[in-house]
């Protein structure tokens, strides 16, 4: 589970799991604390543009479904020549507007593509090296090359797309080896009986552009562990490796087998107190559950963000934290939870039957059984009748003004900046 600061960016927001807005913020004259800084746009290393190819170097011809399944992939090919076609560039232009993962998808690789272009001048029609040394390997989009001759004498359209990035791999093979790189098992076969040699991209772990986790563990001595059990905490400019730790992001301060648990405030690593936060009476199973509640029942900080795979706890803890701020604390005077409607197949919402609340209630029932399972059905309905909670459709945040509330967006990476 990652925590981050959401950047200033809009479009930032669309890449975290969940995020929890407190407003107003506390009266103070310093600005609000926050978790780690971290935007989605991949970092680029690309150096100067390589006067030749190596010929003996393998070409990677990249399908649309490899960009779509990890917008990272362009780095995860040392020492080859990366190809996209520009067929691919058009079919990701096509998919940036969807509401989904594909769509998130989509957009990452397009900015990636979009940051070369710039550091190459203008243009990526010629190959770009991504870093120096022997294994950088360059990228570049192919405009021309496509063997049209060779598509129609095997019966296959030049005006399909799959084909034309055949069409373009096959004008690659011309000039050095090429590998033919996409998870749609139809293209690998066509691309195979062309005689291209195709394979199946399988991303191994996290790259190049792996997103900051808000925590990460630092070896160290037993007499630093001692110091800082003693004292509660230690400077973070004397300890190796802490100098990497964004503003409230935690540690894992370990030495054989002896460890703790901090988070660094302020300069200085602050160890965490031995009993564990509890959020309306839940508890945290892991240091990464512990690492959100420390930060969702902290009232210093106001914006929060949440990452992490499904099932890890997310939407309870937060939506816990709330009712524990809420109505044991009476910090805020309301619970507002908001998520984006992403139809699930065909399932669009006109496409629904019954009125609006009967067509949203399915998308938003992951919600009513998180507080149902906190609250209780009957308590649950009170406090919608006191309009102490509130669950919507976040299309339906637009325009609002949320005074004393704690604000949850849910399933934010399904936003966009509009």
């Amino acid at each position: 589970m990652n925590f981050r600061k959401i950047a200033r960016d809009p479009d930032s927001i669309e890449h975290a799991g969940r995020v929890v807005v407190r407003y107003p913020p506390p009266s103070h004259a310093d600005p609000p604390n926050l978790g780690s800084l971290h935007t989605d746009h991949v970092h680029i290393d690309a150096v100067t543009q390589p006067d030749h190819l190596d010929p003996t170097a393998t070409r990677v011809v990249l399908d649309t479904s490899v960009l779509v399944a990890d917008p990272a992939c362009l780095y995860a090919f040392p020492d080859c020549d990366v190809v996209v076609p520009l067929t691919v560039v058009e079919e990701l232009d096509g998919l940036k507007t969807r509401m989904d993962d594909v769509g998130r998808s989509a957009r990452t690789a397009l900015r990636t593509l979009e940051e070369l272009r710039r550091r190459a001048g203008g243009s990526l029609a010629a190959p770009l090296r991504l870093h120096d040394g022997p294994q950088g390997g360059t990228v570049q989009i192919e405009v021309n090359g496509i063997q049209r001759h060779l598509l129609v004498e095997h019966g296959l359209d030049p005006e399909v797309p799959d084909n034309r990035i055949i069409g373009a791999a096959l004008g690659q093979a011309h000039r050095a080896p090429t590998t033919m790189i996409s998870n749609d098992a139809a293209l690998r076969i066509k691309a195979a009986h062309l005689g291209l040699e195709a394979a199946e991209h399988q991303p191994v772990g996290r790259g190049h552009s792996s997103r900051p986790m808000g925590w990460m563990a630092i070896d160290t001595t037993v007499d630093v562990i001692d110091t800082l059990y003693r004292s509660g905490g230690i400077d973070s400019t004397g300890l190796p490796g802490a100098e990497a730790l964004s503003e409230n992001n935690f540690a894992v301060v370990r030495s054989g087998s002896q460890s703790a648990l901090a988070r660094r405030r302020d300069g200085e690593l602050q160890l965490l107190q031995h009993a564990s936060p509890e959020a309306w009476g839940l508890r945290a199973r892991s240091k990464e559950q512990r690492f959100a509640l420390e930060l969702l029942v902290d009232p210093d900080i106001t914006v929060i963000a949440l990452d992490g795979r499904a099932g890890t706890g997310k939407t309870v803890m937060a939506i816990a934290a709330g009712l524990e701020q809420v109505v044991e604390q009476r910090r805020y005077e309301r619970l507002a939870v908001y998520r984006p409607l992403v139809p699930v197949g065909r399932a669009d919402v006109g496409f629904l039957p019954g009125d609006l609340a009967q067509k949203v209630d399915p998308y938003l029932r992951p919600l009513y059984d998180a507080l149902y399972d906190l609250l209780g059905f009957d308590r649950t309905q009170k406090m919608f009748e006191k309009q102490a909670i509130e669950i919507a459709p976040l299309a339906y945040m637009r325009g609002r003004t949320l005074n004393h509330a704690f604000i949850i967006l849910d399933e934010a990476q399904n936003t966009t900046p509009e």
